[in-house]
């Protein structure tokens, strides 16, 4: 009776492994904000209700991302990117007007979707890596969402460069002027693909920072790869390739 008893309560290694521990549950404020909203947006999709809702409640695009209308999401991100970036290099190219006028909206799209494109498999890797489950598919548009973002927040200090653009003729000191922009509107748009994916996936997604930084890497070398896009207009082909720390220096030093 005792040997039955003691055999029963026996647990084999083999049964230990049928049902791996649940995940902690992470409560930190960046998955209490996305679980508090993390709704369906119960409207249409056109591209100036997803650019309110990602600055006032981007959990409900999220949503939309991973249970609903995803690819109707993923396109209106798009346009959002496309249109915002285009109307920050109006303003860009407002330094030295002319052919800039044109070609500084087409290179920061043409620049910002490649960058996209080119960070896109590596992100899939390390959402992997880092514990996801989502498809190839998921993982883009909850990119699209960071860069729609990034270029929203980005064009809300476009009336800021107008007016330093009319007041100077420096092309270093608005470059510099740009760059802090940038690297505020793209801070934003990191963050939120890292609550995103931190918060679908109950895990702290730590080597995600690995690819945030190589995407940071990706925008400077591109910006450089397309210049001048501060600057005179010297035409519309590719510049002789060059590291974008030399190009920086080279910039601040007048040459």
């Amino acid at each position: 009776m005792n040997t039955d008893s003691a055999s029963n309560a026996t647990v084999s290694p083999a049964s230990q492994w049928e049902r791996p521990p649940r995940k902690p549950v992470l409560v930190d404020e960046a998955n209490r904000m996305l679980a508090a909203d993390y709704t369906s947006m119960e409207a249409d999709l056109r591209p100036g209700r997803l650019a309110e809702i990602l600055v006032k409640s981007p959990a409900r695009a999220l949503f939309e991302v991973i249970n609903g209308r995803s690819a109707g999401v993923g396109l209106a991100a798009l346009v959002i990117a496309a249109v915002c970036m285009a109307a920050c290099g109006v303003v860009m190219g407002m330094l030295s007007g002319a052919h800039q006028l044109w070609a500084v909206p087409v290179k920061l799209v043409l620049g910002s979707l490649a960058s996209l494109v080119i960070c896109l498999p590596s992100l899939y890797i390390f959402v992997c890596l880092s514990g996801g489950t989502h498809s190839l598919a998921q993982v883009y548009r909850v990119a699209t969402l960071a860069v729609a973002l990034f270029s929203i927040i980005l064009l809300g200090f476009a009336p800021v460069v107008w007016v330093f653009s009319q007041a100077t003729s420096s092309a270093a000191f608005m470059g510099f002027l740009h760059f802090m922009f940038w690297g505020v509107a793209i801070g934003f748009g990191l963050r939120l693909l890292l609550a995103a994916f931190r918060y679908l996936n109950q895990c702290e997604m730590k080597t995600l920072r690995i690819w945030c930084v190589l995407y940071l890497l990706v925008q400077l070398q591109m910006c450089t790869t397309l210049r001048p896009l501060v600057g005179e207009y010297t035409g519309f082909g590719l510049q002789p390739k060059q590291f974008f720390l030399s190009h920086w220096t080279l910039a601040m030093a007048g040459r």
